[in-house]
């Protein structure tokens, strides 16, 4: 069954086309445009009409590319920053008008097991060892398992969230307090997912061009994240966005995720994170062909 999903994240939006059969996801196609919906959102509730259509000229072009790989079923979701909207409605309207797809716009809990489900979908051991710290745009989760299933906790603070409001810079940690207290595994392994780990894993290692194969899988310790954090201050936003592995539509905001990323580290007490590539978009292909079957087992 070939499945094309599509995120609407406050940053970006992302497709993958996968062929999922037996349990398997084989990759087909992916993409990445900045659109940035969720701009304004540290003054205002409101999706702008600009970063609407942006929005949705990608989308646009997602449907012609899941046309060409003849795809049986497409889903899009939109996360925090239309969650979040007071025009959300409009938002829906615009997207089923445009790609003859209902939107699904998530609800904070199902957004993290959906990462959590994509993120820990091919990593070994045990499994509920695992707790994924999710840094988007417009908030941040952190995913991990107990007896009562997977729990999530989620706070409105993001990269883009971040960089709109500077006064938040002096919130930050008490906003974290909220996201960090609580019952955690033992001697857990702490996987990151977003723009924020994946860039700093492309910056580590000197990507021309965005390899998600490689990306996958690395570690980055405390003194890797602080090091590069120091250099890319010390740059211009005209020389960040020449830097390898830095996609120049992120330069802006990378410094505001990773300010997130070091003070959730220091407040669990952790000094390495693992990167996946694998997010929210793995965790729709693996709950789209039974419904919510997989989804709802845990």
């Amino acid at each position: 069954m070939k499945i094309a999903v599509i995120d609407i994240g406050t940053n970006s939006t992302r497709i993958l086309i996968a062929d999922y059969r037996q349990g398997n996801i084989y990759h087909l196609y992916n993409d990445l445009q900045t659109t940035r919906i969720g701009e304004g959102i540290g003054n205002s509730c409101i999706i702008k009409p600009r970063a609407l259509e942006r929005t949705i000229d990608c989308l646009k072009k997602y449907i012609d590319k899941c046309n060409e790989f003849n795809v049986n079923r497409i889903r899009i979701v939109a996360t925090s920053a239309v969650r979040d909207a007071e025009n959300k409605d409009l938002v829906k309207k615009e997207v089923f008008l445009n790609t003859g797809v209902n939107l699904e716009i998530l609800t904070g809990e199902k957004e993290a097991k959906l990462s959590y489900l994509g993120a820990i979908s091919d990593f070994f051991g045990d499994k509920k060892k695992y707790v994924v710290l999710d840094i988007g745009g417009g908030s941040t989760e952190l995913i991990y398992y107990s007896s009562q299933g997977i729990q999530y906790k989620s706070v409105n603070l993001g990269a883009v969230r971040l960089s709109e409001n500077i006064l938040l810079k002096q919130e930050v940690s008490n906003i974290l307090m909220g996201l960090v207290e609580g019952l955690l595994p033992n001697d857990f392994i702490l996987v990151g997912v977003g723009g924020t780990v994946t860039t700093l894993a492309a910056i580590k290692l000197e990507l021309d061009e965005y390899d998600p194969d490689l990306v996958h899988g690395q570690e980055l310790d405390i003194k890797e994240i602080n090091e590069i954090n120091n250099w890319l201050q010390s740059l211009s936003l005209n020389e960040r966005k020449k830097v390898k592995g830095l996609q120049p539509e992120r330069a802006d905001i990378i410094l505001f995720g990773i300010f997130i990323l070091q003070k959730v580290m220091e407040k669990l007490g952790v000094t390495k994170i693992k990167v996946s590539e694998k997010d929210i978009l793995y965790g729709m292909i693996i709950t789209t062909e039974d419904g919510d079957a997989n989804f709802n087992k845990y």
